[in-house]
């Protein structure tokens, strides 16, 4: 593989144009596509949430899962409760109108689409578990449970190195 760097003055101050070429498209070309663009997202510390009537600073590190339901989109964060009378982690739920898939764009690169439905924050992932017809379960902190989608299974896999 031959990487070149080439100036072009007729990009606005910057950015940044990558073109992958290849004889063919393979699962290499298909898969350094993939880095590269998880390499140019952001990574945020925070993401800001309209919720009703307020908008919500969270810690990405927080969030655990997020969850289509119907048009909404259902945010299941980690909030310690120490201090109080309820001692460990506790999960709240908090609720915007958003795509999953723009709600993604947002979010730092170690959360990962694991169905049509959800996202999971891999920090969060404690176990993987094969289920029935070639899908997995997934354990995350605060007793989350959700199915991995048997067409998902190979990109998580890929992501968390297994």
């Amino acid at each position: 593989m031959g990487i070149t760097f080439r100036s072009n003055p007729k990009l606005p101050k910057g950015d940044v144009n990558i073109i992958v070429e290849a004889s063919e498209a393979t699962e290499e070309t298909v898969q350094l596509m993939r880095s590269i663009k998880t390499l140019q997202r952001r990574n945020p510390t925070t993401i800001a949430i309209n919720t009703n009537g307020s908008l919500e600073i969270i810690p990405t590190s927080a969030i655990v899962a997020v969850e289509v339901n119907d048009e909404m989109l259902n945010i299941q964060i980690l909030v310690n409760k120490e201090g109080l009378s309820r001692k460990g982690p506790l999960i709240t739920t908090l609720n915007t109108r958003d795509t999953l898939t723009h709600f993604m764009t947002r979010l730092p690169s170690e959360f990962v689409r694991i169905s049509r439905q959800v996202l999971i924050n891999i920090r969060h992932l404690r176990s993987l578990k094969v289920s029935y017809s070639g899908n997995m379960s997934a354990s995350l902190d605060g007793g989350i449970e959700k199915i991995v989608g048997r067409r998902y299974v190979p990109a998580l896999r890929e992501v968390i190195g297994a």
